[in-house]
């Protein structure tokens, strides 16, 4: 009798469980999307019409292949990609790093040539100790006459048989690369590789923009190489492209590269705002007319030096993305609140010149004025680049940095490596011109199956602090602009 009471306590609690279950999820599916915070914001637009309904947008999944179980094969190599994409991540890192160094290293300073020394010293000797393993590791085998040499249990020939000598010398000089080539398991090894091929084109422009002459590592590799490619060749095929600022040029589609270009000119970077002809005086500067707020970096309401210390523009590149156009990859990790870059290009007193870039710059804890526009169209940095999305990664919003009211990108969740970086735009950059989003969001106000047909509002929980301890500054806002039809990305 006991048990069954038991059996029915557990049962009943089970239905019970259960319908409040289905009660959630009736709530949760009714419920408006309140994932972005409601701002007025402006950015280029990279738009193309988006016609798929929600119900195309849905992509069923197995939980089994999303959750493989523990130790299986799958599981195993879901774990592997993982460290793979870190790894790869970490390499982009270590070769801005070691080409930083290279770059910074003062002949005079004893201290920073050591470091150099110890920097180029671990990449010669993991080439000559690999090359070494190799040449050590052939054997002859005799079939039918003929003679083969085999060195296929080693890794340096598998590598370089797979990714080139240019990838090979390029990659080794990072301390992940040499690292994950002595320890990871071939599992591992083999998504890296994998990773590696399917960005050589990114990997290679990275270094060469950043003067590294990989080169120098390989030309001098003397003996017999059978079943290697050809180093000659390999040096080559070095990438033949102006040593240039890093975001004056985007991978293409189709596998190229190509310098960003609005309306027929090329666009340059800059690292600070220019103030326009519109103004004598720069509209930005802190005073108690433009900012209530203290110094966002040290609480200071006098006059400080402070500036954005941020390493986010070194670890992000322009990529073009389907119907969207140029955009912005990051290469790294960031976490949420993390204050990427400053927003800059000229500072103009309206928008005549400039309808798809400009950005309001409103004061810093105020409801003045508008102090200006930031018109980024011919000079602005990376951010200008970053796409809309109805379900952001990042938000603008205005600090008070220094001695200026700037405006920042600052991400409100946590961003992964290789994952695009996208902003809201806010509404009135959608509702003043025939423009249609083109980000491929479920509940997009440009898909006409959507429940909302028109931007949603925004949660304010997610503007939130940006650092323990500072108050969170106030949301950018945008100025409504007028669009020919068909407003397209930057080519």
């Amino acid at each position: 009798m006991a048990i069954l009471i038991l059996l029915h306590a557990i049962l009943s609690k089970n239905k019970a469980r259960q319908q409040k279950n289905n009660v959630e999820a009736q709530i949760y599916q009714s419920k408006p999307d309140i994932s972005h915070n409601h701002i007025n914001n402006m950015a280029p637009t990279r738009n193309s019409a988006s016609t798929a309904s929600s119900e195309d947008n849905f992509t069923p999944f197995v939980l089994e292949e999303l959750f493989p179980p523990q130790g299986s094969e799958a599981a195993l190599m879901q774990t592997a990609e993982f460290y793979a994409t870190e790894t790869l991540s970490s390499m982009y890192f270590d070769l801005n790093t070691y080409s930083r160094f290279q770059q910074d290293a003062d002949p005079e300073d004893l201290h920073s040539m050591q470091v150099m020394d110890n920097l180029v010293g671990m990449t010669v000797t993991f080439m000559d100790e690999e090359f070494s393993k190799y040449t050590k590791s052939k054997r002859v085998e005799q079939k039918q006459g003929e003679s083969k040499y085999l060195a296929a249990g080693n890794r340096f020939y598998a590598t370089v048989s797979e990714i080139g000598w240019k990838m090979t010398a390029i990659c080794a000089h990072t301390e992940a690369f040499r690292r994950t080539f002595r320890e990871a398991d071939y599992r591992l090894w083999g998504c890296l590789l994998g990773k590696i091929q399917e960005n050589a084109l990114s990997i290679e422009y990275y270094a060469h923009c950043r003067a590294l002459d990989w080169t120098s590592l390989i030309k001098n590799v003397t003996g017999p190489m059978p079943g290697l490619p050809s180093i000659q060749e390999a040096v080559a095929s070095a990438l033949d492209w102006d040593t240039d600022h890093p975001h004056h040029t985007f991978l293409t589609l189709d596998g190229n590269l190509k310098h960003p270009k609005f309306k027929g000119e090329y666009q340059t970077n800059i690292d600070s705002n220019i103030v326009g002809d519109d103004f004598s005086e720069d509209p930005t500067v802190k005073s108690e007319a433009t900012s209530l707020e203290g110094c966002h970096m040290c609480g200071s309401y006098d006059a400080c030096g402070c500036t954005l210390q941020s390493r986010a523009a070194d670890l992000v590149e322009l990529v073009e993305y389907p119907e969207k156009g140029t955009g912005v990859r990051t290469l790294t990790s960031f976490r949420r609140n993390d204050i990427l870059d400053v927003f800059v290009g000229e500072l103009r007193a309206d928008t005549r010149h400039d309808n798809v870039y400009p950005l309001t710059q409103d004061c810093d804890g105020t409801h003045g004025p508008t102090l200006c526009y930031i018109c980024s169209e011919k000079s602005g940095n990376w951010t200008r680049f970053i796409n809309h999305s109805c379900q952001p990664s990042t938000q603008f919003m205005v600090r008070t940095i220094g001695d200026r009211v700037v405006t920042t990108v600052e991400a409100i969740r946590s961003i992964m490596p290789f994952e695009e970086l996208t902003i809201d735009y806010g509404p009135d950059y959608w509702s003043g011109a025939d423009r249609s989003c083109a980000c491929g969001h479920w509940n997009c106000f440009s898909n006409p199956s959507s429940e909302s047909g028109s931007p949603l509002p925004r949660s304010k929980v997610l503007g939130g602090k940006v650092t323990k301890g500072k108050k969170a500054g106030k949301k950018a806002s945008k100025t409504k602009t007028k669009s020919k039809k068909g407003a397209k990305a930057k080519k």
